[in-house]
């Protein structure tokens, strides 16, 4: 247990309840942007950047922010990124012009960028490495709890109480996390003044270990397939005459089987390694794509969609414990940055490129491309050395 933390169970539950608060609120309002916008005047290419200036702000943002949680304690950046999501969701009901919406999406994007990465070194920091991925896998259940379900409950209310009200709710949840972990949440790094003025860094150094190189690039092709089914799935199901509702479900099946599962999987990368784990779940999902663009029914959609979300199970924390166990306890932050930036370049080449092959090819394509891609991200990591037990 890191210094400074007097109990890491306690402490973990309150990083968690924030967590959630905040992905929560940002999940209530992200199926209305696209409507938003619209009203907004916004044009097709408009309504991408809305969405694409909120991935790209945190792909710019999180590995030097993570970096600098490194020198100044975790906390600090936590409370003022949840402080900052919760004016950034007040703010988008003031937009009154397309470029006021994205300026506040690239707020919004700077916020998570100051949350994220400090939080999983939080995490990081708390937990030994024979605890760390059943560690990272607690964090990661509230985490996507609250991107999965976020938006079913946002539509329910803009349906019942008015298309507003997800931004003002959204701001109330990421308040809530702001106050939790303002005055619950104990630091677990205390800031190092003695090495002088930190030093920006975007994880270039890091990259040059072939382990860390291996994981983040896998993680960055996963992502690829992950926006693929976020962005594009709901079109082809629609080919196919299934449902909005039915669509619907199968994502929140799908995410409830990625959440379920984190747990336990990260429980066993800490008995047997992570190499396996990550490996056997990137492969998997890599073969479930392609069934996904085979798919026609219901049922076969349902059945590979939950074997994406175990995929997902077993790659997750996995690979975020594998990559704090390399960089060690004075640069955790700097690598969950660079970890969490490469989903994000991953989701954004996943939306684009699903975009064009969608235009000239069809949308079945789509999910073989992903596999395609994804595939690479496999087999690199057969080269991954795993830490023998009890050495640094």
């Amino acid at each position: 247990m890191s210094e400074g933390v007097v109990d890491s169970k306690g402490s973990i539950i309150v990083l968690c309840l924030s967590i959630f608060a905040v992905m929560l609120g940002l999940g209530f309002i992200a199926p209305l942007l696209p409507l938003y916008a619209e009203t907004l005047g916004a044009s097709g290419f408009e309504v991408g950047l809305v969405f694409s200036s909120f991935a790209i702000t945190r792909a710019l943002t999180m590995t030097p922010l993570g970096n600098l949680s490194d020198f100044w304690g975790r906390k600090i950046f936590i409370v003022l990124g949840t402080l900052l999501f919760s004016l950034a969701s007040i703010l988008y009901v003031f937009a009154v012009n397309v470029q006021q919406l994205i300026l506040f999406r690239v707020l919004h994007g700077f916020a998570s960028a100051l949350v994220i990465p400090a939080a999983m070194a939080y995490v990081a920091d708390l937990f030994p490495e024979s605890r760390r991925g059943e560690a990272m896998g607690v964090f990661n259940m509230a985490f996507f709890a609250g991107v999965g379900f976020g938006p079913l409950i946002g539509g329910v209310l803009a349906a019942k109480a008015g298309f507003y009200w997800p931004f003002y709710v959204c701001s109330l949840v990421a308040f809530t996390g702001f106050l939790l972990s303002l005055f619950r949440l104990k630091e677990s790094k205390k800031p190092d003044f003695k090495k002088g003025k930190p030093k920006i860094s975007y994880g270039f150094g890091l990259l040059k270990d072939k382990n860390i190189f291996s994981v983040v690039f896998s993680r960055m092709t996963v992502a690829i397939g992950i926006s693929s089914i976020i962005a594009f799935l709901p079109l082809l199901t629609h080919e196919f005459g299934i449902g909005i509702m039915e669509t619907g479900l199968l994502l929140t099946i799908q995410h409830s089987a990625l959440i379920l599962s984190q747990k336990k999987f990260g429980k066993i990368s800490d008995r047997y390694g992570r190499k396996y784990p990550m490996f056997l779940g990137c492969l998997i999902g890599a073969i479930a794509l392609i069934f996904i663009g085979a798919s026609r029914s219901f049922l076969s959609f349902l059945i590979i969609l939950i074997i994406f979300g175990l995929s997902g199970g077993l790659t997750v924390p996995a690979s975020s414990a594998a990559v704090a166990d390399i960089a060690g306890r004075e640069k955790f932050g700097e690598a969950m940055g660079l970890f969490t930036t490469a989903i994000s370049i991953g989701m954004t080449l996943g939306a684009t490129l699903g975009g064009l092959v969608a235009d000239f090819f069809g949308l079945t394509n789509i999910f073989y491309l992903a596999a395609f891609l994804s595939f690479p991200g496999a087999l690199i990591l057969l080269g991954f050395e795993e830490k023998e037990k009890g050495k640094p």
